[in-house]
């Protein structure tokens, strides 16, 4: 046998032995009780570091890689991971400050707890189809925008342990702010300031929602986050008799360049606009942007406000805006999913910051 079939003839017989090793006998090799060997990956702390070493060193010896998860996962119904169902294509998460200081949070701690994470997107990128949920997961977090999405009804019908954020089921636990009264806070500051016209500028109240549209009637849809902070605006000013019918939403896609068209169009419809409430700081960017492009002087002419406290300045301007911990948001949405007790509605604490933009 020459020497490169004497290397194929002997590579075939190593995968063949290392296939045919497992838990089982690898325990029966070194003399070893079965459970002994899966605790030297599934629970670490029950063996001493020497034991441990040696099982884990005579494992790389044989080719052994560790227990079939999946296996663990079909047998015990746990498979160490969680979902995260966010309210966007794939991308987003990555781009979005509020969403990346978020997934900062969930995972440090998930890292210290050694769980695995699954990001779920609302939607598949341009091509809007819904994502199916085949990964075995211990349970789901909700950064969802849409509640009646497709992919949140799936997720619910698992019937497994759920955190939400930013919005409340009345059977699952969930992190937020109290987004009613972060708005209701903004919307008074700038009537103290002497504002009387206001445009916000929103996410969509349902998928494909969009354009400009007046306050006089109710928001309606399944964004349950914009339906919160535009109503409490809406709230405020009939309690101090401002004309709804004077007052104008423009619901967008959220990002920066949205921001801009939306404020371009508010401020060109209706020149008696005074302030321009933004349901995020991103929308805030835009709108300054479009102001310092024509010269509207911030906030002589167009106050501005923001949400997040995300982006504290643009272009030199200080932008009043509400704070709120979206890295201890992710934190506790983990601690409460992993807990798994009563159902609970954690508030977060958050800030009104007035700066130079209101």
């Amino acid at each position: 046998m020459n020497t490169k079939n004497k290397k194929t003839a002997t590579d075939k017989y190593k995968k063949e032995k290392t296939a045919a090793i497992t838990i089982k006998s690898l325990a029966k090799e070194m003399g070893i009780s079965h459970t002994t060997i899966s605790n030297a990956w599934n629970n670490p702390e029950k063996l001493s570091i020497e034991l441990r070493e040696r099982i884990l060193r005579y494992a790389q010896e044989v080719g052994f890689q560790g227990p079939d998860k999946l296996a663990r996962a079909l047998r015990t119904g746990k498979s160490d991971t969680i979902g995260v169902i966010f309210n966007d294509s794939m991308s987003y998460v990555f781009i979005d400050p509020h969403d990346i200081k978020l997934m900062r949070g969930i995972a440090v701690r998930c890292e210290a707890q050694n769980i695995n994470l699954v990001l779920i997107p609302l939607r598949k990128g341009a091509s809007h189809k819904t994502p199916s949920l085949t990964t075995l997961v211990d349970g789901y977090i909700l950064n969802a925008t849409h509640n009646s999405a497709a992919v949140i009804q799936q997720t619910l019908a698992r019937r497994l342990p759920v955190v939400t954020l930013d919005f409340q089921l009345p059977q699952y636990s969930s992190v937020s702010i109290d987004n009613a009264s972060a708005m209701r806070d903004i919307a008074a500051y700038l009537l103290n300031k002497g504002h009387q016209r206001f445009g916000i500028i929103a996410f969509s109240s349902h998928p494909g929602a969009q354009g400009i549209r007046h306050l006089e009637h109710a928001i309606s849809g399944d964004n349950t986050l914009m339906l919160t902070r535009v109503n409490a605006c809406r709230e405020v000013f009939r309690q101090h008799a401002i004309p709804l019918s004077d007052c104008w939403l423009y619901e967008t896609q959220h990002d920066e360049q949205h921001g801009e068209l939306a404020a371009e169009a508010l401020l060109t419809a209706h020149p008696e606009i005074s302030a321009l409430i933004c349901l995020s700081d991103r929308f805030a960017l835009g709108a300054v942007n479009y102001c310092q492009r024509h010269r509207l002087a911030i906030p002589q002419r167009v106050a501005i406000t923001g949400f997040d406290n995300i982006i504290p300045e643009v272009n030199g301007i200080g932008l009043t805006t509400i704070a709120q911990d979206a890295e201890r948001k992710g934190e506790i949405a983990v601690e409460l999913l992993l807990t798994n007790g009563p159902v609970t509605h954690h508030a977060l604490e958050y800030q009104l910051i007035a700066r130079e933009s209101a």
